[in-house]
């Protein structure tokens, strides 16, 4: 009987957990179908007189497109990631070069590598550029345009410490260990005057998922309006 009953609720919450997936899932693509939607219908009223609504409507359908792009990418990873089909592949990595790297292809002045010493690791490189990227976009995302970004790598016995530093609105400390999770958004603080649509609340789970499978501790700190500091500590060779 108690089995039946254990059996029943483990897939009572299944169920549950499915449905507040679809769910997600259907209320991050509504976002950008219906600015999609819309600017195509002003479009066909007036969009060809109005050069500068049209240059408005191009731009958002293409930040629109991409965000949708992101999300099904992100939900194809976790996917594989669930399944166990998601493969890494580990080989000695100088981080301090993969970090240098990764800024220079990310080609955004906001982002500023202040601190850089050597070091190796045991990774898989493209999961961890995948990794950097999660960080950086969720700190750019959650400061003001013309707030830096600071990335700082420090070496210390047999562990790296890799910093990334915003000055952005920061997260409530009830927060903090929530903000991994698929598709959880703070409503206390974390607030996006800028670039909401660009957000598709996986990134850091993606992030999070990539830093179990290397071994990595993230530790957070942060201040409401004063910003946050994820702190990486990564195991060397």
């Amino acid at each position: 009987m108690q089995l039946g009953i254990r059996n029943a609720r483990s897939s009572e919450s299944l169920l549950l957990r499915q449905q507040r997936f679809v769910n997600d899932v259907s209320h991050e693509l509504r976002t950008p179908l219906t600015i999609i939607r819309g600017y195509v219908e002003l479009l066909e009223v007036c969009g060809a007189d109005d050069p500068e609504l049209f240059q408005e409507a191009v731009s958002s359908i293409k930040k629109s497109a991409q965000n949708m792009q992101s999300l099904v990418e992100s939900l194809l990873f976790l996917a594989r990631a669930d399944q166990g089909h998601q493969p890494l592949t580990k080989v000695p990595v100088d981080l301090d070069e993969l970090l240098k790297k990764f800024v220079e292809d990310y080609q955004n002045p906001r982002v500023q590598l202040t601190k850089l010493e050597p070091c190796k690791i045991l990774a898989d490189a493209e999961f961890l550029k995948k990794m950097f990227a999660a960080f950086v976009d969720n700190a750019l995302r959650y400061s003001s345009p013309d707030s830096p970004v600071k990335i700082e790598l420090t070496v210390a016995k047999d562990e790296a410490k890799l910093k990334f530093i915003d000055r952005g609105v920061g997260i409530p400390k009830e927060d903090c260990a929530k903000i991994f999770e698929r598709f959880y958004r703070t409503d206390k603080a974390r607030t996006k005057p800028v670039a909401e649509e660009n957000s598709v609340g996986l990134g850091l789970s993606v992030a999070k998922w990539i830093a179990d499978r290397h071994e990595i501790e993230i530790k957070i700190k942060s201040k409401i309006s004063e910003g946050s500091t994820f702190t990486l500590l990564i195991p060397t060779i």
